[in-house]
C-alpha cells in the first residue's frame, strides 16, 4: 500500500516550489525578460502558498490548543495573498489581451488579415 501522509505531500510542494524559485531567479537574471514567464511563476507560487496556509489552517482547527487571534492573523493573510492571486491574473490576462490586439493590428498593417 502506497502512503499518502501529508509528509510526502509536503516533500513534493517543497520540490516544485525549489524548482519554480529556480526558475524565477533564472528568468530574472536573463537580459531581456519575460513578463508573462515571471508572472506565471509568480502566481505558481502563490497558489502553492495559498493552499499550504489552508491546510495548516484545516490541521490547526482540529488543535485543542487553538489560538483564535493567530487564526484570525492567518485569514487575513490568507485573504491577502488571495486577493494578490487575483489582482496577478487580472494583469496577466489584460497583458495576453494587449499582445493579441497588437499582433491582430499588425496584421491587419501587413494585408494578413
Amino acid at each position: 500500500m502506497q502512503d499518502y501522509s501529508s509528509s510526502g505531500n509536503s516533500q513534493r510542494i517543497e520540490k516544485s516550489v525549489s524548482y519554480a524559485l529556480y526558475l524565477h531567479r533564472r528568468e530574472l537574471g536573463r537580459p531581456k525578460r519575460r513578463l508573462m514567464r515571471i508572472c506565471s511563476t509568480k502566481l505558481q507560487l502563490t497558489n502553492e502558498l495559498i493552499q499550504l496556509q489552508q491546510r495548516r489552517q484545516w490541521e490547526t482547527a482540529f488543535d485543542l490548543e487553538f489560538d483564535a487571534e493567530a487564526s484570525s492573523q492567518q485569514m487575513n493573510a490568507l485573504d491577502r495573498e488571495r486577493e494578490y492571486r487575483d489582482r496577478l491574473q487580472t494583469n496577466m490576462r489584460r497583458q495576453l489581451e494587449k499582445q493579441q490586439k497588437r499582433k491582430r493590428k499588425y496584421l491587419q498593417e501587413i494585408g494578413k488579415l
